[in-house]
């Protein structure tokens, strides 16, 4: 092999690579879908013990700002003034 054909192979692999690296990254993009929702609340302003009117036991509460609450554990949302 002459040196020309050696040039060539390695700016052929290098464009290949680069190529492929930029596939790859646009490909694998995150794109938030597969984030959670529910793990999330939107406008929790406290985080404390509350009663849970589905378990029908205290459980780790979200508290929001409108008073309404959504147990961590069972997702249940409890709207704001009740017990």
């Amino acid at each position: 092999m002459n040196e020309q054909t050696i040039a060539l192979g390695a700016a052929v692999l290098m464009a290949a690579l680069i190529l492929g690296a930029l596939l790859s990254r646009w490909y694998f993009a995150p794109t938030g879908s597969h984030r959670a929702t529910l793990m999330r609340p939107q406008a929790a302003e406290v985080n404390d013990v509350g009663w849970c009117p589905a378990e029908q036991q205290e459980r780790l509460h979200a508290y929001h700002a409108d008073g309404s609450r959504m147990c961590w554990t069972c997702r249940t949302r409890t709207p704001g003034g009740a017990s």
